[in-house]
């Protein structure tokens, strides 16, 4: 006998803020595990691996948060969510100019969405640290 769960829009919402909160409290293993749950959820969604990877970006495994956003990726190639969080990433390794090409591609992909706001930010701040 299979399971099927198909879990309300509402519910989901609920499961992500409750990560965020954990992950903001330094909760990093419930942040964790809360965001794998929804992966296994919504296991076609790439939203919960970009969740997953800001858990180790916060904790400052910026290696194991580019696996994340790269499994993003893997799952949706057009998420501009998975492409800012990725050229941060590689801000925060100093390798400037892969975070440039990542950053640009997500304001390429959400040119007047608050993700392109985050890496035009992310950019500024690219092009200030030396």
């Amino acid at each position: 006998m299979a399971w099927t769960v198909n879990p309300a829009k509402d519910e989901i919402a609920m499961l992500m803020e409750a990560g965020f909160i954990c992950r903001a409290a330094n909760k990093f293993q419930e942040a964790r595990d809360l965001f794998a749950g929804v992966r296994a959820l919504l296991p076609k969604s790439d939203v919960p691996e970009v969740a997953l990877g800001t858990v180790f970006f916060q904790q400052s495994d910026f290696d194991t948060a580019i696996t994340y956003y790269q499994r993003a990726l893997e799952k949706n190639p057009r998420s501009a969510y998975a492409y800012a969080h990725l050229g941060e990433a590689y801000l925060f390794k100093l390798e400037r100019e892969k975070a440039r090409s990542y950053l640009q591609k997500a304001i390429e992909l959400d040119a007047r969405g608050n993700t392109a706001s985050m890496a035009r930010h992310l950019l500024t701040l690219a092009d200030s640290v030396r």
